[in-house]
């Protein structure tokens, strides 16, 4: 029993010493830079021949072996790796021999542009955001208040209409002399049932909307009521 014992102990500790270090936004993103599950665990299996085996170019039969796929699967996925740059073949002759070896500086330049890309576009999304509050602000003529803030931020977050879709439903109301987060919250309800997504198809909802000549209702039940507009869509 106790040389059982130490036998899977031994084995705990060669699980635990072994490892490597594989980037988790990798991991999480690898669909965006167009990697399958098996080229991530190809990709896997090659760190580990270089990092843990010293073997810098592995055969394709002895990533198979390590694999559920066959020499002619893992030639094919090797190809395509090489052929769209994930990978790369480098060549050193430091030691005095020619030695080749598979490089994956060009996985982890796609990963840093993919990164940088998912970035800017954060930033690109908050600074619309401020500017919708912003222009609200500028509509209100005043700041405002946290309920109102909250408002935006579920229309953004749990409704996921647009900046660009929110700004133009405040443009409806301001020209439509109803500028009040009820009325927008109406315009942009009225806009969600009829899978209203972007401005110009918010445009041509509005003008088709305002032949009508009446307001947009919260409830479909309510009796419309009539109004004079400005015609703000041109």
């Amino acid at each position: 029993m106790g040389s059982a014992k130490s036998n899977y102990m031994e084995m705990v500790h060669l699980l635990q010493s072994g490892s490597i270090a594989f980037p988790v936004f990798l991991l999480t993103r690898y669909h965006q830079i167009g990697l399958s599950e098996q080229e991530i665990l190809l990709l896997m299996q090659i760190m580990v021949f270089q990092e843990k085996e010293h073997r810098l170019l592995p055969s394709v039969e002895e990533i198979s072996q390590r694999m559920s796929l066959s020499n002619d699967q893992i030639a094919k996925m090797l190809r395509k790796l090489l052929e769209e740059g994930y990978i790369q073949i480098d060549e050193n002759n430091d030691t005095g021999l020619l030695e080749e070896s598979y490089s994956l500086t060009p996985l982890w330049l796609k990963i840093a542009e993919e990164f940088e890309v998912e970035s800017q576009t954060n930033i690109s999304q908050s600074s619309l955001t401020d500017q919708i509050f912003h222009q609200f602000e500028q509509e209100f003529g005043r700041p405002l208040s946290p309920y109102e803030y909250e408002m935006i931020a579920q229309w953004l977050d749990q409704d996921e209409h647009s900046p660009e879709l929110i700004e133009a439903a405040l443009q409806e109301a301001v020209f439509c002399s109803k500028v009040n987060f009820r009325y927008i919250d109406r315009i942009l309800l009225e806009w969600k049932r009829n899978e209203i997504k972007t401005v110009d198809q918010a445009i041509e909802y509005a003008r088709r909307f305002r032949k009508k000549g009446v307001l947009y209702q919260s409830n479909e039940g309510e009796a419309p009521k009539k109004f004079s507009f400005y015609n703000w869509v041109k």
